[in-house]
């Protein structure tokens, strides 16, 4: 691809500056997917679905992007949680858990970066939710998602203010 061709596919994947709702980016290929790699097409589509199964709070569905060996990294955690989630099982059933305190979980993608030459995509997003009780949450986060060879999620890192979600922690039973 030269360079001029990924300049203009990356000006036609970077949201903007104006939000954009997941639904509009869920609704159809951005501009440039229809001549890109499909394997770069078939990235941003799980990348999609992956916010779009969250809003839904279909964690099961939603398990089924990731690899058996996927792993969430958080480098930044809020106290208490863990700074990695290792294996498939183990992300579905802490998020299971997480989103069964959700009333409600939007996120609005506001930019897309997928790396050309790699397995890499990443995500600009910002997160509204309120928790059963109701507790307010909202945060703005970068994540970068790492492919296997099958299109399913190997890794997730997020990038996130935890003081903020610490409120999510703080709101979450007790064991």
């Amino acid at each position: 691809m030269t360079k001029d061709a990924l300049q203009a596919t990356r000006r036609a994947l970077i949201v903007g500056s104006a939000a954009v709702s997941l639904a509009a980016l869920h609704a159809g290929p951005v501009a440039a997917e229809s001549t890109m790699n499909p394997r770069l097409a078939s990235r941003l589509a799980v990348v999609r679905s992956f916010f779009e199964l969250l809003h839904r709070k279909e964690i099961e569905s939603w398990g089924n992007l990731w690899a058996d060996e996927g792993r969430i990294l958080i480098p930044y955690p809020p106290a208490g949680l863990s700074t990695s989630i290792d294996g498939k099982a183990e992300i579905v059933r802490a998020f299971r858990g997480l989103f069964a305190n959700f009333d409600a979980f939007d996120v609005e993608l506001t930019a897309l970066y997928p790396a050309a030459d790699s397995d890499a995509v990443c995500v600009e997003y910002q997160v509204r939710a309120r928790i059963v009780g109701g507790v307010e949450y909202a945060n703005s986060n970068i994540a970068v998602f790492r492919f296997d060879e099958a299109g399913q999620i190997r890794a997730y890192h997020d990038y996130f203010d935890p003081r903020r979600f610490q409120a999510v922690v703080n709101a979450l039973p007790k064991p």
